[in-house]
């Protein structure tokens, strides 16, 4: 069987059944589907959600598959300790795609008047979003110019029955190649790939040079090349085992507005003008399974997440080799890295602190010992409440850019107030005790004991 989505669905629900929650019962993309995640986020419960009937489409929607690192790790075979280590070894041993004749996506193909986004369960999430918005389509795109393809996933927000927004980030690689091509006056033929296996997301999150095809991280994610069917209408080779793929190009000096739209730093981000992708066809299986990401929950930072931790853990370990293992966990939305060090001499955790906020734009970085849990926050504070001094454990570096949707962002001090809010002040913090022996011990009953129990046997 094909490792797709409903390969990773069949996995969950036999493995992993308390990680899949399937609802029968007819929900709403307005709202209803986004209440009900985070009525359970509330009340701690983040299971990947199936829901079988969604009003006015025939086709059922999965979300939450991301929720947490046990969700990653159950879609990589692994354990979530170790979803970094291996997400970081698949970017640097890539596997090529394979070409293919035909595939499941092309099952139904529409053309034409035929392909209207109405036809798909577009979900709209927060109450002042600006509308329905595809928040898990990977954008395939291929450059004009050099005809290298390109991986991402961007906001696209819904415009018309045959227009979306193109929402790109600065610095991203598809920001680059469609201005190239504005400049030349080239349209870019694009696809956006709606479900297949987690991997697929996963693999768009790593920060790879321009040129660099991230589906071949997917390939060696899987432990096989992905299949890829050329599309109906552009020039673009699409994954053969994909729910669902939606057409089209993104013509040069057309833009719309794109938001406001409820961000990963849990804020809305205000409206801004995006480029505009034009659907020129859609094709998708017998049955297909929309699949949606919760943009305001834990869901959306977890798996944006995975990507900082790729690059800062394969980066962080040529320069300090003694870093155990990070975490970018959800509480931070994304600023912040916790780092696990063997320290050997005073003055590392400072040096892991400066290194880790060098390799990325982390606004804290937070350096540990062995002995704290990095899956775990409450034990992370209890590191800084017990082994650090503000005045000697604390340093910080002003003027830095960390994101455009910063709330607290500041203008450089040159534009007296009256220019962009973009610069943060980042914050390193040392939570490493020191290297005498007689700072006090972790008071625990025999580690060997309590870490070995088989507590079943007492229940």
């Amino acid at each position: 069987m094909a490792k797709d989505l409903r390969f990773f669905l069949e996995t969950l629900d036999e493995k992993y059944p308390d990680l899949l929650l399937k609802i029968r019962k007819e929900v709403s993309p307005l709202w209803e589907i986004s209440s009900i995640q985070k009525r359970l986020e509330v009340d701690g419960k983040l299971p990947a959600i199936l829901f079988e009937k969604i009003a006015g489409h025939d086709m059922s929607l999965v979300t939450n598959l991301f929720a947490t690192k046990q969700h990653l790790a159950a879609a990589l075979e692994t354990s979530p300790e170790n979803v970094v280590s291996k997400f970081s070894e698949a970017a640097e041993n890539p596997t090529k795609p394979i070409a293919v004749e035909d595939g499941p996506v092309k099952e139904v193909v529409l053309k034409g008047d035929k392909a209207d986004l109405r036809k798909l369960p577009i979900v709209t999430h927060c109450e002042k979003d600006a509308g329905p918005f595809i928040s898990s389509g990977l954008l395939i795109l291929k450059d004009p110019i050099s005809g290298s393809l390109n991986a991402g996933i961007y906001r696209n927000q819904y415009l018309s029955p045959h227009q979306l927004t193109a929402n790109f980030a600065p610095l991203c690689d598809a920001l680059r190649i469609t201005s190239e091509a504005e400049k030349q006056s080239k349209e870019v033929d694009a696809a956006i790939v709606i479900g297949h296996h987690p991997s697929m997301a996963m693999a768009s999150q790593y920060r790879s040079p321009l040129g660099e095809f991230e589906l071949e991280i997917m390939g060696s994610l899987l432990g096989e090349p992905v299949p890829l069917v050329s599309c109906e209408t552009v020039d673009v080779p699409v994954p053969a085992d994909a729910e669902i793929v939606i057409e089209g190009k993104i013509r040069p000096g057309v833009r719309e507005l794109d938001g406001p739209f409820g961000d990963y730093w849990l804020h809305y981000a205000p409206a801004k003008e995006a480029r505009v992708f034009e659907v020129t066809a859609i094709t998708k299986r017998h049955e297909a399974i929309f699949h949606d990401i919760y943009n305001v929950g834990p869901e959306h930072l977890v798996l944006f997440s995975l990507g900082m931790e790729g690059i800062t853990y394969s980066q962080l370990k040529q320069l300090i080799p003694q870093v155990k293992a990070i975490n970018v966990p959800p509480s931070g939305s994304g600023n912040l890295i916790y780092i696990q060090i063997r320290k050997d001499f005073e003055g590392l955790g400072i040096n892991a602190a400066l290194a880790a906020l060098g390799v990325y734009r982390f606004k804290c970085a937070i350096v540990v010992d062995e002995d704290i849990d990095i899956l775990d926050d409450k034990r992370v504070i209890w590191a800084m409440m017990t082994r650090t001094q503000a005045d000697r454990s604390f340093f910080f570096v002003p003027g830095s850019y960390i994101s455009r949707v910063d709330p607290t962002g500041y203008p450089p001090w040159q534009s007296m107030g009256k220019g962009e809010a973009l610069l943060s002040t980042r914050l390193g913090i040392d939570a490493t005790k020191p290297l005498d022996s007689e700072f006090p011990e972790v008071a625990e009953p025999p580690r060997s004991m309590w870490s070995q129990l088989d507590l079943d046997s007492y229940l």
